[in-house]
């Protein structure tokens, strides 16, 4: 195989630990409703999930309570605006990780699904020492992953061919996405899976069970 000249990566669970401060924010939001303090470990299986299935969790609302999630979503999103930065920091191994791509001048990004308005602000404070040369929000092209249209502007932005780039995400619909869009994918079996799921089943190329693996390919 041709040496891989574009890593692309998925954010919350990939490239940052960002389920402390998600943490904190369902458990404000359950106790201005009397509610007890959630469960960590079902809190950080959700966080790649997106804010909709944190609210259902942390009010215990139905999925079919469509209004009422939805409502709870943006009271979420306004308590984790005020905190998002508290204790979110990269995962073990990451920072060499991008500091080895910029080294080695390898081509590298970020995809996410995280609405721009957090995701900016996230990564030029937890990131910026790297200099991210890209960050592809679903604000930016109209569309959420498992659609592959943030990787293929990804592409266009680095001028880089799909057949020779890499998505690394840590939910199915990342591999999706990288599938859709005719990339090689990684799974972050490291991140945030589901607790039903088994990164596995998914079919990416790659497994890494620690953001080091990673290196083997650059």
């Amino acid at each position: 195989m041709k040496d891989i000249e574009l890593f692309a990566f998925d954010l919350d669970g990939t490239l940052l630990d960002t389920a402390p401060d998600f943490f904190k924010t369902v458990n404000i939001l359950r106790q201005k409703y009397n509610l007890d303090e959630a469960d960590y470990v079902q809190v950080r299986s959700l966080v790649s999930q997106g804010a909709a299935s944190l609210a259902a969790y942390a009010l215990e609302l139905k999925l079919d309570e469509t209004e009422a999630i939805e409502f709870h979503r943006q009271e979420l999103l306004e308590i984790y605006e005020e905190c998002c930065l508290d204790a979110t920091q990269p995962f073990d191994g990451v920072d060499t990780l991008l500091a080895k791509l910029n080294e080695k001048q390898i081509k590298w990004g970020i995809v996410t699904n995280k609405p721009r308005k957090f995701a900016e602000k996230i990564v030029i404070n937890k990131l910026d020492k790297h200099n991210p040369p890209f960050l592809v929000c679903p604000d930016d092209v109209g569309a959420r992953k498992p659609e592959p249209d943030g990787l293929i502007q990804a592409l266009k932005i680095s001028n880089t061919n799909s057949k020779n780039s890499i998505y690394i995400g840590d939910h199915r619909i990342d591999i999706e996405a990288g599938k859709n869009a005719k990339m090689i994918t990684g799974a972050a079996a490291y991140g945030y899976i589901p607790l039903e799921d088994d990164a596995n089943n998914w079919g990416a190329k790659y497994i890494f069970l620690h953001a080091k693996e990673i290196e083997t390919l650059t």
